[in-house]
């Protein structure tokens, strides 16, 4: 296992090395003009000129790569254009609240969505099977913008439970903060238990029809021990594959969510990066997500181990 785990590690160089490069090519061959960009229409040839020169524009683009390359190497990503402070900065600042909305979104949606899938597959074509099913495929099927705007209106409009929009840190406003990030976790949990749902239920159903639980229904076990104790722990792989997936995508960046609520998060630097053409932040912003989907797939990996004893990692 611990040569498994070097290898992976040692394989993330390449990776990132590849991402990296896909990177700074797409963000820099882009159509545009950062420099007009940030100095509008009206500016002069000179003062064009004046700003790319300070910001290194004005070397050829495969200088410019490898002085790019090393200095990432060294984990300096450069200055976001607009922010006027280091992107690595900015990245952990923006990290922190789509770290915790990604948390309680995941908490949420693996309670709902487990417990629906064991209903489901304990009481197949039954009721609650049927409703499980209905509730998973509205939680797949509906578009997170309309149901972030519906809870919206709901409940921060019409009921003022919720503010409608913002964010206060948890430094700031301590428990208070779950204020702001309970309507978009609740937006985004509503996917992940759908997902969740399905394939629990089918896992679930695959595990149930085993010779092993037949054997233990026989001996005379209650089905809350065959469930929980048997049929659950072995069904639960494709399961983990699904939560490790659906982690990565919230740890990258809820844009749309975010931009919804205003959550100063990673997804919402990111779409404002793309618009404003801060080249530096984008780079950032692609590897961070490379590098998430990436260790959230090992951790998958090894966690295999830790449910199937028969699997061995060399």
């Amino acid at each position: 296992m611990r040569n498994y785990i070097i290898k992976r590690i040692l394989l993330l160089i390449p990776i990132i090395f590849i991402v990296a490069v896909i990177a700074f090519f797409i963000t820099n061959l882009m159509p545009g003009d950062p420099v007009r960009v940030i100095l509008g229409n009206m500016a002069t040839e000179s003062e064009v000129a004046r700003l790319e020169q300070t910001l290194g524009l004005d070397q050829p683009l495969i200088v410019r790569f490898f002085r790019w390359l090393a200095n990432i190497m060294r984990g300096d990503f450069g200055d976001s254009l607009y922010l006027n402070a280091p992107v690595a900065e900015v990245l952990i600042k923006r990290l922190r609240p789509t770290f915790l909305i990604a948390i309680l979104a995941e908490i949420l949606g693996i309670a709902g969505g487990m417990l629906l899938g064991i209903l489901a597959a304990v009481k197949h074509r039954k009721f609650l099977d049927q409703f499980s099913i209905t509730l998973s495929l509205f939680g797949i099927s509906i578009p997170s913008f309309w149901l972030a705007l519906m809870l919206m209106y709901l409940f921060s409009v019409r009921l003022g439970w919720f503010p409608v929009s913002g964010y206060e840190p948890f430094a700031e406003a301590g428990f208070g903060t779950l204020r702001y990030i309970i309507l978009p976790a609740v937006t985004l949990a509503f996917m992940q238990a759908g997902l969740i749902a399905r394939m629990t239920r089918s896992a679930m159903l695959d595990t149930l029809k085993q010779d092993y639980i037949r054997t233990a229904k026989s001996k005379g076990l209650s089905t809350k021990s065959i469930v929980f104790k048997h049929a659950l722990k072995n069904s639960m792989m494709p399961v983990i594959t699904v939560i490790g997936h659906n982690f990565a995508v919230l740890l990258g960046g809820t844009w749309i969510v975010e931009t919804i609520f205003v959550i100063p998060g990673t997804g919402f630097m990111a779409i404002n990066a793309i618009m404003r053409r801060d080249i530096p932040v984008i780079q950032a912003s692609i590897i961070f997500v490379a590098v998430i989907y990436i260790i959230l797939n090992l951790f998958v990996d090894l966690s295999y181990a830790f449910l199937n004893p028969k699997i061995r990692y060399n």
